[in-house]
């Protein structure tokens, strides 16, 4: 082979090999970009729940949310919110009292409980601020608890006086002994039994959310 075939050769090497690292390149590139549009896309969903969310909370559970309290809600929503272990414990039970009710099934209902939890409180207090009513860590009105088991009773069935066997009194089963406390007595008890705050919340977020 004389030195100009050889040259000629070696060219040809050289611009394959060039053209072979110029296509891996754009392949890691392209690769890198689909990653990250899929996860920017993933983000996207994620945020655009939680806004949902927030603004279900605003509407329904709040009820008087304005647009402050429903950025705060999905900033939190975003954040690192750690949940007690009493407080999951609640929720689980609740989500096996309302399985099924007015459309959320005990999946739902310990989504949407733990996200209700972080916002009203972020799991820190059980006492309303500004010496306001509301109690547990789902901050529920006793006059909201009294309202539901006056007029939504049915939720209060036989699962709910399972769990709540405590409260019953001779014959009378826990919701009808409950229907019957005054707003202080259920404001004291909705604080100090995290099951029966979780409970009441659980029913006010049910007779209240869109499914």
């Amino acid at each position: 082979m004389n030195v100009t075939v050889a040259t000629a050769v070696l060219v040809v090497a050289v611009n394959v090999n060039v053209a072979a690292v110029n296509t891996m390149a754009r392949g890691i590139t392209d690769l890198w970009g689909s990653i990250t549009e899929a996860v920017s896309n993933m983000a996207g969903i994620s945020g655009s729940a939680d806004m949902n969310f927030a603004n279900q909370w605003g509407d329904n559970y709040h009820g008087k949310a304005d647009d402050d309290k429903r950025k705060r809600a999905f900033d939190v929503l975003q954040s690192d919110f750690t949940v007690p272990t009493e407080a999951v414990d609640s929720i689980n039970k609740s989500a096996f009292i309302f399985d099924g009710d007015m459309g959320f099934d005990s999946e739902t209902i310990k989504d949407n409980m733990t996200k209700i939890g972080a916002i009203e409180s972020n799991y820190t207090t059980k006492v309303q601020e500004d010496e306001g009513p509301a109690r547990s860590y789902w901050q529920v009105e006793p006059s909201t608890a009294k309202s539901l088991l006056n007029n939504s009773s049915a939720l209060f069935g036989p699962k709910f006086n399972e769990v709540f066997a405590q409260y019953a009194e001779g014959d009378r089963t826990a919701s009808e002994v409950l229907a019957d406390k005054s707003t202080e007595d259920l404001q004291t008890l909705i604080e100090n039994d995290s099951d029966l705050g979780a409970a009441f919340a659980t029913a006010k977020m049910i007779t209240t959310f869109e499914t």
